[in-house]
């Protein structure tokens, strides 16, 4: 367990040094699919086709790649203890990653409609510091002590399927809605996840209290406790699972006012979102007290430096968990929007972004101030600075290059990261590629600054 252990924090780690929970920039792609993802009232003008793109976001708190990875006399070695210094209590893992394959978006007078789809894969694992002490240090530590080390965990892919609309109102608002059908692939997830583990100070008696359930639905292999597998690999997940019997609905509202050269909006996406899952489900469950009686392995443990894994695997050997097949549902957290941004000339443009959300019982929360600016009829740059996560090195950037009806977008929440990406706790970025036609000249001159909807 020591191994499984410290290759997931590798894994982890090194993603974090490759690439990038609130996306930012997207509001600050002006005229866009992606602008209008974040907010359905925005719906550029004319006919727009969304091409396939990505966007991907990874937030890990506490420890960076340069707290587990240290040089000692010239020679690079994994430092487990230190980054285990710098752990909180509770430690966030969280990434969320789309793919845009296709979608269309076309206006009837002053209503637009649109159509997409993303394939998409959300994960968050909420760890306490107790469980990485045990694996890597012992319990030693904790002898006449209590302790808790249940992570708790949610990972899913699904597909999205958009039907979307919106309304101009008048000359200075716009109303917009998405009405989303929500295909799922794969899931695993801890329903319940407490696990605690005492240490006697008398006969080193160790006692596991468990009341966990691990649900899953086309990820996990099962034969036995020392025959298990995962399998969650979100490249191959494809066609197969386009439209499964794991299936559930989501909502997202927006509007946008435009007074003047200020224009106010406001969304709310993924409103009431949830997944049941039915097909290849499966469930296990500790559920009571375990107990290692007498000295054998508590004392070897303490003595003889046996690792807590061996541990658990010795428990696992006496006590399997209960299997089942019942379906279960999870839910996919809100998100909320609002922006104002103010055209200071034809080419300026600043305003300031507010987000929040809360996906299992994890609240992100962002505010920034952005710029814009118009530096060619074919190229736009945006950036911003902004407090996320409890964090003020946040600067974001942005660019649009349009050629023609070709337009290419590039944007990251955190540029910083791509400078000293060892030290980094937060990998964003995005790239998308539209096709624009039927916008009045005006639209496209201005597209940088109060949107022309």
């Amino acid at each position: 367990m020591k191994h499984i252990f410290i290759l997931l924090t590798l894994a982890v780690m090194s993603i974090t040094s490759l690439r990038g929970q609130s996306d930012l920039s997207s509001l600050l792609l002006s005229n866009s699919w992606q602008e209008m993802n974040a907010n359905p009232a925005l719906q550029p003008a004319g006919i727009v086709v969304n091409l396939p793109g990505f966007y991907n976001n990874l937030w890990l708190t506490n420890i960076t790649f340069n707290d587990l990875v240290v040089e000692e006399n010239g020679t690079t070695v994994l430092d487990i203890s230190n980054a285990i210094d710098q752990m909180e209590a509770q430690n966030v893992l969280r990434e969320d990653f789309d793919i845009e394959t296709i979608g269309i978006g076309f206006h009837i007078g002053r209503l637009g409609l649109s159509v997409g789809h993303r394939l998409r894969f959300n994960a968050l694992i909420d760890y306490p510091k107790t469980l990485a002490q045990l694996i890597w240090e012992g319990n030693a530590q904790f002898v006449g002590e209590t302790v808790s080390f249940g992570p708790s965990f949610d990972l899913t892919a699904y597909h999205e399927f958009a039907l979307g609309a919106s309304y101009k109102i008048g000359d200075n608002v716009q109303i917009g809605g998405k009405v989303k059908l929500l295909s799922g692939g794969a899931n695993l997830n801890t329903e319940r996840n407490d696990l605690q583990l005492t240490t006697s100070d008398d006969v080193y008696q160790l006692t596991m209290d468990a009341d966990l359930l691990l649900n899953t639905a086309g990820t996990l292999s099962y034969d036995g406790l020392r025959d298990v597998g995962v399998d969650f690999n979100f490249g191959n997940f494809s066609t197969e699972s386009l439209f499964s019997g794991n299936s559930g609905l989501a909502f997202d509202l927006g509007i946008a006012v435009k007074l003047g050269k200020l224009q106010l909006s406001a969304s709310a996406l993924d409103l009431g979102a949830e997944i049941s899952w039915e097909e290849e489900v499966a469930n296990y469950s500790l559920d009571g007290l375990y107990e290692f009686e007498g000295l054998d392995v508590a004392q070897q443990l303490l003595d003889d430096g046996e690792s807590f894994g061996d541990v658990i695997d010795s428990l696992y050997n006496t006590y399997e968990p209960t299997e089942t097949n019942n379906g279960y549902t999870t839910t996919i957290g809100a998100k909320y929007y609002f922006s104002g941004q103010y055209e200071v000339s034809e080419d300026i443009l600043v305003g300031l972004i507010a987000y929040t959300d809360n996906y299992k019982d994890v609240n992100t929360t962002a505010v920034a101030v952005s710029g814009s600016i118009n530096f060619s009829p074919v190229l736009r740059v945006g950036g911003f600075y902004g407090l996320r996560n409890e964090r003020l090195d946040n600067l974001g950037v942005n660019a649009t290059l349009s050629l023609g009806p070709v337009h290419l977008m590039a944007a990251t929440d955190n540029i910083i990261s791509a400078f000293r990406p060892k030290d980094a706790h937060l990998a964003n970025f995005r790239v998308g590629l539209n096709l624009a036609f039927g916008q009045e000249k005006e639209d496209v001159d201005r597209s940088n600054g109060n949107r022309m909807f």
